[in-house]
């Protein structure tokens, strides 16, 4: 069996380390074998087997950090969309792979998945934004990534939302104040909005699942 490469995504604005941690779990829980690094370098990003793009803050800086390192978003680009292989973005790193933001002004970003990333609507007084903490996963489609964990609690941080153009894009839904997408797939591009990271064991087994995962 090959070994797996899996490249974390090293821009400075993510949960670099207990990501690659999870990941370097999942793998061992899996049939696999492989090596898990966090890199920045667009080369090790096109020639790995598949790749992370976590994030955690606010879009604005996370995409100004992204374009400002030499051939990091070409790589990603090329990974994703010419080479077509197995891309996960988690929290910030999903919605980087929308078309635009509207967090902090509007800003362009990577159009992996389109559509916008816009504020959580909150109908419900009591509620407050960030969003934060545990909340359950309503499968709306099946997918092999999401196997066994359906329903199941993930971990979210979070005041943003993605709002895809197209919902046949829309594996998963969570509702906190409305109804929002809380994992995203568009063939081999997938992420969710939560942090698999964070979220114990559901998380691990998802992380296992993207590992296993073949579009």
């Amino acid at each position: 069996m090959k070994n797996l490469s899996v490249a974390v995504v090293d821009y400075d604005c993510g949960n670099l380390h207990s990501a690659s941690k999870a990941l370097e779990l999942a793998m061992k829980e899996s049939d696999l074998s492989g090596s898990v690094f966090l890199t920045k370098d667009p080369e090790k990003i096109i020639n790995s087997d598949k790749l992370i793009l976590p994030g955690v803050g606010a879009f604005k800086a996370c995409i100004e950090k992204l374009k400002s390192i030499d051939g990091l978003q070409d790589s990603i680009e090329e990974f994703a969309l010419k080479k077509q292989k197995p891309i996960l973005g988690i929290c910030i790193g999903l919605q980087l792979m929308a078309s635009k933001s509207y967090e902090g002004g509007e800003q362009n970003g990577l159009s992996l998945i389109h559509g916008d990333v816009v504020p959580i609507f909150l109908s419900k007084n009591d509620l407050k934004i960030p969003h934060m903490g545990w909340n359950n996963m309503l499968q709306e489609k099946e997918h092999s990534v999401l196997n066994g964990l359906n329903n199941k609690d993930f971990y979210f941080v979070h005041s943003y939302r993605f709002k895809p153009k197209n919902n046949e894009s829309i594996l998963a839904n969570t509702n906190y104040g409305e109804d929002f997408p809380s994992v995203l797939c568009s063939g081999n591009i997938i992420g969710t909005q939560f942090h698999p990271e964070k979220s114990q064991g559901a998380g691990i087994a998802l992380l296992k699942n993207f590992l296993e995962w073949a579009p």
